[in-house]
């Protein structure tokens, strides 16, 4: 459909998605890794991104040190990762 149609359709509607979508991006941004606290990217999952009488989809979220990966939205973890990989050791191995 051409834009200029598109924009005629809507023309007198309330915009509810911007608002919505900007709301949880914002709730993405503010969620740490439950294990190990790093940050996060999200994820888009067909089976569970639509729910019961939102207007955007959801995603769940995956650590980007550790692995983790779990649902910011009832915290759920989906799968544990490797926190290994996200700490440091408290005394470093030195090569001989």
């Amino acid at each position: 459909m051409s834009p200029e149609i598109t924009k005629k359709l809507l023309e007198g509607h309330e915009d509810i998605l911007t608002p919505a979508a900007t709301e949880r991006e914002r709730f993405y941004a503010a969620q740490s890794c439950p294990r190990c606290g790093g940050s996060c990217r999200k994820i888009n999952d067909f089976r569970t991104m639509w729910q019961k009488g939102e207007v955007i989809p959801r995603s769940y979220l995956e650590c980007l040190a550790c692995s983790c990966q779990f649902n910011p939205h009832n915290g759920m973890i989906i799968k544990l990762g490797n926190v290994g990989r996200a700490v440091e050791p408290a005394i470093p191995i030195v090569g001989r």
